[in-house]
């Protein structure tokens, strides 16, 4: 985001976020060890690719929103939306990103989901919507946070070894599979696994939504009331 979008008081908000994040992931993942410990730590991987497909998804519908909807200099705009944007007129531009920038925004988006399961206290027993529910809670928020890491590494003119044989395998979001996205009109908006990016636009699922919500009087990015 270029710094005059920037507020001065974001960084802070963003080391706030993240270190919440990881208090409440390791709790949750301290809790599922520990109600698991009689044998039903199954159920709990049974939920790990239910959270990361769902966060795929997820980063797909964030993705075409903040690429659709609202300003810039709006509020949303200079927190969340003006990153998105940035990577299509500079698609380097996640890559020069610190820490902080690139995963406040994801952190902060997951911890609602991750702080309803720890107040509840989830996993309270070792039932078996009780582990995998937190199971796909935990996944989801760690999918989450990883999103712009995996999204920098599709950008990244070079990566590590480890990184290259995800990508080569399919693992996570490939340059290839995400270059669709930067041709006009293609789609591709998930960004953890890209898995869901062909379904989805088969489907034409995210011109669906935009209709909708335009009809609904939902103004798309440009379209500014008159002064």
């Amino acid at each position: 985001m270029p710094p005059s979008l920037r507020p001065r008081w974001l960084p802070v908000f963003e080391t706030v976020a993240v270190a919440l994040f990881f208090v409440l992931s390791g709790s949750m993942a301290i809790r599922i060890w520990t109600v698991t410990a009689n044998g039903s730590l199954w159920l709990a991987f049974l939920g790990i690719p239910f959270g990361i497909l769902l966060a795929d998804f997820l980063s797909g519908l964030v993705h075409w929103f903040c690429d659709t909807f609202f300003e810039e200099d709006s509020l949303p705009g200079r927190v969340f939306i003006g990153p998105f944007r940035e990577h299509h007129r500079d698609p380097l531009a996640l890559t020069r990103h610190g820490f902080l920038e690139r995963n406040g925004n994801n952190c902060l988006v997951a911890l609602p989901v991750l702080t309803l399961a720890w107040w509840g206290g989830w996993p309270d027993d070792d039932s078996v919507a009780a582990v995998f529910g937190s199971s796909v809670l935990l996944f989801l928020g760690l999918a989450v946070f990883a999103t712009n890491e995996i999204h920098r590494w599709a950008h990244a003119p070079a990566t590590p070894g480890s990184i290259r044989w995800l990508q080569q395998g399919g693992w996570i979001l490939t340059p290839e599979r995400h270059a669709r996205h930067h041709v006009d009109g293609a789609g591709a908006y998930c960004i953890t696994l890209g898995w869901l990016n062909t379904p989805l636009d088969r489907a034409g699922f995210f011109n669906l939504c935009e209709r909708l919500l335009v009809a609904a009087g939902l103004p798309r990015a440009g379209q500014r009331d008159p002064v």
